[in-house]
């Protein structure tokens, strides 16, 4: 669920007032700092997102997964286990409002705070954002890297979430 969260916040933050583009796409890093053991989990993949709500997440470390987000709704795939998980989202996280509202603080870096959470996001130089962290639900940092990120449109099939016939599902939106 946390990468569902992690989905709905970045899509949250490219709809925003900051400079951001209708289309966007990127290899990215995901690294969640445990507050308590200082330990470190790696994820990294490739994402697609179009503006306002559709988005899709490949996982391919440590385990390929595919998150795909469009609307309320959200599927988990996971071919490991030969499962697939729908939810429907109850809340996202409205970075939309908090990014009108972002201060700058530096330069290429922003701060907003929304019910008593802190975002910094930083652009890199072509203004784009580069990065997103915060303090999750469990006090641990979660930053969110992305490279060779690209804003022109991309063939909308890019969003396509396909569960393959042979796998459980799970409803999970209730």
């Amino acid at each position: 669920m946390k990468k569902i969260l992690i989905g709905i916040l970045f899509a949250s933050a490219l709809a925003a007032s900051l400079p951001v583009p209708d289309y966007f796409s990127a290899d990215f890093t995901q690294v969640v700092r445990n507050k308590e053991t200082d330990k470190q989990l790696y994820y990294s993949g490739k994402m697609w997102m179009k503006m306002p709500d559709e988005a899709k997440w490949e996982y391919y470390i440590p385990l390929k997964k595919t998150l795909c987000l469009s609307g309320s709704r959200a599927w988990v795939i996971e071919p490991e286990l030969e499962q697939a998980t729908l939810f429907r989202l109850k809340k996202s996280i409205p970075l939309f409002a908090i990014l009108e509202h972002a201060e700058k603080i530096g330069k290429n870096l922003y701060k907003a705070e929304f019910e008593g959470v802190e975002y910094r996001l930083k652009l890199d130089t072509d203004g784009k954002i580069s990065t997103i962290s915060y303090l999750d639900e469990m006090g641990n940092r979660v930053t969110l890297r992305f490279q060779n990120v690209a804003t022109e449109p991309f063939d909308p099939s890019r969003l396509t979430c396909e569960v393959p016939d042979d796998f459980d599902i799970i409803d999970g939106r209730y």
